[in-house]
């Protein structure tokens, strides 16, 4: 057992190293924060490589969502929020995107923004929210949106 302790010391370090903390990466003035976990609450998008940055000292996100409800939808307005979600569509950003089924949707330099609307600062560890309000093309109200949340999550 004695003989095999470096081994297992070694091993053991290098899977604090492998699933430790994210390292940052630096690209022109953007920092990409290291791990990126995004969830939806509800089935229908995928986060596909969606990614939280800092850059000036606010918060955004390269936004890649992938459509996987299996049927055509509109994205109308989309929002990355700080805290509470409650005034988020008060400050979304207007969006007019149709995508098919398993289509991707892509936005780069998504601002985050707190429940009051000002720009969110970079913080060490981004904690946000992304909330997408969107139609069916058969939906009988188009002013009437769905809503999908997601928790973000960067270190």
């Amino acid at each position: 057992m004695i003989r095999n302790a470096p081994i297992l010391l070694l091993l053991a370090l290098s899977g604090c190293l492998y699933f430790g903390p994210g390292q940052s990466v630096q690209a022109g003035e953007k920092t990409y924060y290291g791990n990126n976990n995004c969830l939806f609450y509800e089935q229908g998008f995928d986060c596909g490589a969606t990614r939280a940055f800092a850059e000036n000292g606010r918060a955004y996100l390269d936004l890649r969502l992938v459509n996987r409800h299996g049927r055509p939808l509109t994205i109308k307005k989309i929002s990355c929020v700080y805290g509470s979600d409650e005034n988020a569509y008060a400050h979304a950003s207007q969006v007019e995107a149709a995508l098919a089924a398993n289509q991707d949707y892509e936005n780069n330099g998504l601002a985050c923004v707190d429940s009051s609307g000002n720009y969110a600062p970079a913080y060490p560890d981004f904690r946000g929210k992304l909330v997408i309000w969107y139609n069916y093309p058969d939906d009988l109200d188009q002013s009437i949106p769905h809503v999908a949340t997601a928790s973000m999550l960067s270190s």
